[in-house]
């Protein structure tokens, strides 16, 4: 490095300090009015109160904990509370990006380390080896112009970048060592060298006082040139140096914790009961009664009644709501078995005096402690509630088999690994219960037998249902029926309503079968199916998360009315539904932490018969890609498209021009014998093709097929995922080209948004069970764009290719023809450069087409350019 170049560096950096310019770190971040500062004493008495474990926590987080958590922590009233605390805290530390999901394993492992390493876990050393590990490289300087140094070398540091360099030094009469803080103008220099190093220079007495002041201001860089020189590290020292002083802004974040925001803080004294001693008080009468088994576990509904009058509406638009927090817990021998948390709302013109709050749970028979805080989201107003719970065995008197099993196992458990309490005194129910169990195949064809399970008093014949029709009445048990669900899969939807000796609808279920396999979907299981509903009613919902995702939280609506938000399991919820003359509707609504994923949803119809006509109107969404001169266009108009519906024309109902949404991709690729000198190179192509493609919000799934399809990944949103799925694939055996494309098909159902299947073969179909006509009908109901590669596949193979193009074509993909694996990078070019750009087209078919009518189809022309889209639908 060249001596002169650096001073002036050093002096551009400096004069900048020097005038004021990025001279004072970041003012501190306000400390959220939810937390009271406490003062050193109070801190003191408070840690002492602690029990062992939880004070062994502050002491040891002590170098990476804010004063305002540190506070917080304090403030909690229970150990179980402050068990919530601990796991908020590391997942913040997770979230923040050092560890994805690792962080406390990490931390511990560095702390054991750190006490051994340094003198103390909170000097700067210690905490930059505990936030980010040990250095790649340590350097001590031995200059004797300069006081005892660290050089700490580090690859890749977050927020400083590559090849980062830390100066630690040990300051004149100190005991450790600090890292070095380049704000401070010169005399920060002044604090690296020894006394020798700054000792005045004899100046003539010539020289003036601007000389002189000149001099004084220079002599630093003067010093530090000469390190440069005669320090055997001196180029380290002034490297190390120079990387400081540019990046010495973002240094003052290097031992930052993660930033306690008002909406950290909110978050967790939602998740814990803990009273506010300032809030006003709420008035809650608290009952409980067990109404129902699930399995070996009962059901606990808790009940508090809260007067309206002491309760503030909010205005919402023209209208006002009544919005409840509930944050509860559950203790077993004074420690926390479950935590929970609510949110309810009741229209402002409700008339009940005293609003009821239902918390639904399922407990083991036992006895426990509940915790109960509700709070008036409006005021702040909150009630405070503890009571026993003495959890009963539920004995049903025609218990269903299965569950007598599973209660058997049960009771030769014990809890916790303690020997089983003394349990209280059964209790009998006669509620009806019907429930359809899930056929064992997934997806189901052919003829299956469907059977039901039957608890409680009272139902005496079972009707069954499927897609709408009525199929027959079983009369005595067991309550089962064959049903003929098709040679290929297809989405059907059946239904078992229990009758009365009278005929009379008591209750029923609901099953979509077929319903592919996208990982994150809600369903309402309970009530499926309800003749009359009003009042108090149990809901249940079953929520499928995907895997590395969180779930933010569950509404439950009565038609468009929001009843109650559930951010825990189990989602069980009981809502007072309004007496009503006509039929309405529970909603179900599930949201992901992750902004990009859209929620989903279930709607049930209550009070119906069991069921009405259906009118079709369901509108057809035709994705289309419009190619000018081989490119995709975006510049288009709805006045450039015409739609032609069995050659007529149609009106168009929508029109979008979408970009960059979300993709759900999934890859079939073939793994039968004769793949076996292209494997390899498939494989790296499919691996860059996902490394490319795959976005935030994206996600994608890879099936391999020799003589069968076979799952290689499920859905998955993270690209290592993908690579690791496609480095299992290996070659052998036969083709079931058909069989492929129909299993990997069925994923997609239920999935919204950009969707294509990509199926890499080298050959015709040898093994499959379907037969071509069954493949092909299953694409066009799938309405998914197959794009088909095929490798090696002779321009003489007729027959192969135009099977391949006439799938790939009617569902609006392409197909392409390689010899070498390594020519598939372009293709994927290809299929991404249409997948983010296209126009969605939509329309409604006439009303005289019924539903479930034969393939019609589709012709999409445009006036610009050639056009690719789905070649028809079924109705």
């Amino acid at each position: 490095m060249n001596p002169k170049a650096l001073a002036v560096a050093l002096t551009f950096a400096f004069t900048a300090t020097i005038l004021g310019q990025e001279s004072t770190p970041p003012k501190e971040t306000p400390r959220s009015d939810a937390v009271r500062k406490l003062t050193k004493r109070e801190r003191k008495e408070a840690l002492s109160r602690l029990d062992e474990r939880h004070r062994d926590f502050t002491s040891d987080v002590a170098p990476i904990i804010l004063p305002a958590e540190l506070d917080l922590f304090l403030a909690l009233e229970s150990a179980s509370d402050r068990d919530t605390f601990v796991d908020e805290f590391w997942r913040r530390r997770d979230h923040h990006g050092r560890a994805h999901g690792k962080f406390r394993e990490i931390y511990y492992q560095r702390l054991a380390l750190a006490k051994k390493m340094f003198k103390q876990i909170g000097s700067d050393r210690a905490k930059m080896f505990l936030l980010h590990g040990p250095p790649d490289d340590v350097l001590r300087s031995t200059c004797a112009r300069v006081q005892p140094l660290e050089i700490w070398k580090y690859i890749q540091l977050p927020g400083l970048g590559t090849n980062v360099r830390l100066l630690f030094y040990k300051p004149r009469n100190a005991a450790d060592f600090r890292l070095w803080n380049p704000v401070g103008g010169t005399g920060a220099l002044s604090d690296l060298f020894t006394a020798e190093a700054i000792a005045p220079a004899e100046q003539p007495m010539a020289r003036s006082r601007g000389e002189a002041s000149r001099e004084s201001v220079s002599t630093p860089f003067s010093n530090i040139t000469r390190i440069q020189l005669e320090c055997a590290d001196g180029n380290e020292i002034m490297m190390a140096v120079t990387q400081m002083i540019q990046s010495r802004v973002d240094l003052l974040k290097l031992f930052a914790p993660p930033e306690l925001e008002a909406e950290d803080v909110r978050s967790i004294m939602s998740s814990v009961v803990i009273a506010n001693p300032n809030a006003t008080k709420l008035t809650a009468e608290f009952s409980v009664r067990y109404p129902a088994k699930d399995g070996s576990r009962t059901g606990v509904q808790m009940m508090l009644l809260v007067p309206r009058a002491e309760l503030s509406p909010a205005a919402v638009g023209e209208s006002e709501v009544y919005t409840i927090d509930v944050s509860g817990e559950v203790l077993k021998d004074g420690q926390l078995w479950e935590k929970y948390r609510y949110r309810f709302d009741f229209p402002g013109d409700v008339q009940a005096e005293k609003l009821p709050i239902v918390i639904d749970r399922l407990l083991r028979p036992n006895e426990y402690l509940s915790r109960v805080k509700v709070t008036d989201a409006n005021t702040g107003a909150e009630a405070v509630v503890e009571q026993v719970l003495d959890v009963p065995e539920i004995f049903e008197t025609e218990p269903i088999a299965e569950l007598i099993a599973e209660d058997a196992r049960s009771s030769r458990e014990s809890v916790g690994g303690t020997p089983a309490a003394p349990q209280p005194e059964p209790v009998e129910t006669k509620e009806p219960r019907l429930r359809i169990v899930p056929p064992r195949e997934d997806p189901v064809t052919g003829v299956q037998t469907i059977q039901t399970q039957i608890a409680g008093h009272g139902i005496k014949a079972v009707e069954f249902w499927m897609d709408g029709r009525k199929l027959a009445v079983r009369r005595s048990e067991p309550f089962a029926l064959d049903f003929d669900f098709g040679e290929v899969p297809q989405m059907r939807r059946i239904r078992a309503i229990g009758l009365d000796v009278r005929d009379k609808p008591l209750t029923g279920d609901e099953l979509a079968l077929n319903d592919g396999t996208d990982p994150f979907r809600i369903r309402i299981a309970s009530p499926r199916f309800a003749p009359r509903l009003e009042g108090m009613t149990r809901v249940e919902l079953d929520v499928s998360v995907p895997d590395g995702d969180q779930l933010d939280a569950v509404e439950l609506y009565w038609n468009e009315t929001r009843m109650a938000t559930l951010f825990d399991e189990p989602f069980v919820q009981t809502v007072d539904i309004p007496k009503s003359e006509g039929p309405g509707y529970l909603r179900a609504v599930a949201r992901l932490k992750d902004e990009a994923a859209p929620p989903v949803e279930d709607v049930v119809m209550v009070n119906t018969p069991a069921y009405m006509e259906e009118l079709n109107v369901h509108l057809i969404e035709l994705p289309t890609t419009v190619l000018i001169d081989g490119k995709p266009s975006d510049k288009l108009t709805d006045k450039a498209f015409r739609i032609l519906d069995e050659g007529k024309p149609v009106t168009i109902a929508k029109f979008d021009y979408v970009r960059d949404l979300p993709l759900s991709i999934g890859m079939a690729i073939d793994s039968s014998g004769s793949m076996q000198l292209r494997m390899a190179e498939a494989q790296k192509a499919g691996a860059q093709f996902f490394e490319k493609v795959m976005r935030k919000g994206d996600k994608a799934f890879v099936v391999a097929f020799d003589a069968e399809p076979r799952m290689m990944q499920k859905w998955s949103p993270k690209t290592s995922d993908v690579h690791a799925a496609l480095a299992r694939v290996r070659p052998e055996d036969r083709t079931a080209l058909y069989d492929a494309i129909v299993y990997a098909l069925y994923n997609f159902h239920g999935v919204r948004g950009q969707k294509a299947l990509i199926v890499i073969s080298d050959g015709k179909d040898t093994a499959s069970k379907f037969t071509y006509d069954q493949a092909l009908e299953y694409a066009r109901r799938t309405n998914v764009p197959v794009y088909a590669i095929g490798i090696g596949i002779r321009p003489s193979d007729v027959d192969v290719r135009a099977k391949l193009d006439r799938i790939c074509r009617e569902t609006g993909g392409s197909t392409y023809y390689i010899q070498q694996a390594r020519d598939l990078q372009k293709v994927y070019d290809d299929i991404q450069s249409e997948l983010r750009s296209q126009y969605i087209l939509g329309f409604y078919p006439s009303p005289d087409i019924k539903a479930g009518g034969k393939w019609r189809e589709l012709t999409v022309e445009s006036s610009e350019g050639k056009v690719k889209t789905v070649k028809g639908y079924f109705p």
